[in-house]
């Protein structure tokens, strides 16, 4: 049975305590860290098991989490190596765990530093919700004396832009947040919309948060490219075998906590953004284009629609 402290960080990423995909993956690593610690499984088949259900609970948290895929199913074929006794796996897997978060840190490392590409001198960048990557890149531009200011949204209905605000702000960037709604009247002021992605699909196409979508439209409009930043774990494989990326449907409540009843209210976490919107890609592999990017990591994980674990992966994810 899991223990207390994997409970506790299941918790916190369903209610978005812990958000953002980069954190919601290194807390659910840490979950497993402790699943691992606090089994008391003494066969390993029993202990692969409740290995087995803990990732599938953590999946199930946030659906739409590539990275979260990507970190559960290499700490699964890790599980299900050759080791002779629980101690050993034990072992094994909390060595594994430390090497992969390692792995990541110096992944947001250099994405922030290839961020810098795109950049000139007092540069004014829009941004929308908080990811920790994106905070990474404009950071590392402000201390470069790239950035001159950022705009942000207030992102409804949880107030994740603000989150972006305040951690700017004590970095000493000039930053200014505004309600959703006037991003079409101040676009203009950026140099060019900078977002996160949550995931992106085998065409290039991106999913992130809601009104994503809308302020790549605006920026498009106003002549303002529209880049992202994210690691290469933010490409989902499982689209490349035609399973469609979920899209998670939050709780109404988040809108309007005492709505009248005959009202019905949408609050979707995510939306797409066609590849033809986005200029760029910005990842510790460099800056690539939408396409490019899905086309090399295709080939890099040597996607092969009849290999057995991609489909036991699929099935795993429905």
């Amino acid at each position: 049975m899991p223990g207390n402290r994997f409970k506790s960080i299941v918790r916190d990423i369903k209610c978005l305590k812990i958000q953002g995909a980069s954190q919601v993956r290194k807390w659910a690593m840490k979950a497993l860290r402790w699943s691992v610690r606090d089994s008391r499984a003494r066969s390993l088949e029993a202990f692969r098991r409740e290995l087995k259900g803990n990732a599938v609970t953590l999946l199930r948290t946030r659906p739409t989490e590539p990275e979260l895929r990507t970190s559960l199913r290499i700490f699964l074929q890790q599980a299900n190596t050759g080791s002779p006794t629980v101690p050993a796996l034990k072992r094994l897997l909390l060595k594994a765990l430390d090497g992969y978060e390692g792995e990541r840190v110096q992944a947001l490392k250099d994405v922030a530093e290839n961020g810098l590409k795109v950049f000139f001198d007092n540069a004014v960048v829009f941004t929308h919700c908080h990811s920790h990557t994106v905070e990474a890149v404009l950071l590392k531009a402000w201390k470069a004396g790239k950035l001159k200011r950022v705009y942000c949204t207030e992102t409804r209905p949880l107030f994740q832009g603000r989150i972006t605000a305040a951690n700017l702000a004590k970095h000493g960037v000039p930053v200014t947040l505004m309600v959703d709604g006037a991003a079409a009247t101040y676009m203009k002021e950026a140099d060019f919309f900078l977002s996160g992605a949550d995931a992106v699909l085998e065409d290039g196409s991106v999913v992130n948060k809601v009104g994503t979508k809308a302020l790549s439209l605006i920026a498009a409009r106003e002549g303002k490219p529209h880049f992202v930043a994210c690691s290469t774990k933010k490409f989902d494989p499982i689209t490349y075998f035609g399973v469609e990326e979920k899209i998670e449907m939050r709780n109404p409540r988040e809108v309007w906590p005492d709505k009248p009843g005959r009202v019905q209210v949408l609050n979707p976490a995510f939306d797409l953004t066609e590849a033809r919107y986005v200029k760029g890609i910005l990842t510790e592999k460099g800056v690539l284009k939408p396409e490019l990017f899905a086309l090399h990591m295709i080939k890099e994980l040597e996607l092969d629609k009849n290999k057995r674990e991609w489909f036991s992966l699929i099935r795993l994810m429905k």
